[in-house]
């Protein structure tokens, strides 16, 4: 007869040590991975929060000199035409009061 060998309880639990501490690694290897991903993404994110900012900084910029040439504009057009602004200032004026009372 063959005697069938068990496998004794230490050596039960020396596997499972070695399976917990190679679950360990691997979970701490995971941690690791996603811990330098998270810090890749929020320098990218804040890259591109600094440049955002940067465009909306030179969009701001951009409309403040459209703005100054449209006034200069105007006001350019009311002095070589005093009496046509006026005309179309009223007309404007009465144009916004009939919308605005419907």
């Amino acid at each position: 007869m063959r005697a069938t060998t068990t496998p004794s309880a230490q050596d039960a639990v020396d596997n499972d040590l070695s399976s917990t501490a190679k679950l360990a690694s691997a979970a701490h290897a995971a941690v690791d991975i996603a811990a330098a991903n998270l810090e890749q993404a929020e320098r990218a994110l804040r890259e591109a929060q600094i440049a955002a900012g940067q465009k909306v900084h030179d969009g701001a910029k951009q409309a403040q000199s459209y703005s100054e040439d449209a006034l200069a504009s105007v006001k350019a057009y009311i002095d070589l035409y005093p009496l046509r602004s006026v005309g179309i200032a009223l007309a404007a004026g009465f144009l916004i009061s009939s919308l605005l009372k419907k």
